[in-house]
């Protein structure tokens, strides 16, 4: 059996410059590769994300979430409201969420345990 080196999570984007945009000035992750409107590699902590451009067999839907574990969490709030992001706070005993959307609707969160 071939062992699995890498992993990462695909997403069907519209625009792949404000895409990259997004991801890179507005949540601060690093930009790796571009493939110029076809594909762009985002770099997470040990998470790569890969932006793919829709196109006619794209299907929209919500069954897909990219979530980030982070410290700091009231923060992370404030910073990404100072850049427009909208988000939905949650509180559900140990764990504090964060929801909000890229701007391909698709959904993120950020998510911080409780101490």
């Amino acid at each position: 059996m071939s062992k699995i080196i890498a992993s990462r999570v695909n997403i069907m984007i519209s625009n792949m410059d404000t895409s990259i945009d997004f991801y890179t000035n507005k949540l601060g992750l690093k930009l790796l590769n571009q493939y110029g409107n076809h594909y762009a590699e985002i770099q997470a902590p040990d998470l790569l994300i890969g932006l793919h451009q829709k196109n006619h067999k794209t299907v929209v839907g919500n069954n897909i979430s990219i979530g980030f574990g982070v410290k700091e969490f009231d923060t992370m709030i404030i910073n990404l409201r100072e850049k427009g992001v909208d988000l939905t706070i949650e509180e559900d005993g140990w764990i504090r969420l964060a929801y909000f959307f890229d701007l391909d609707q698709n959904q993120l969160l950020l998510a911080e345990n409780k101490d």
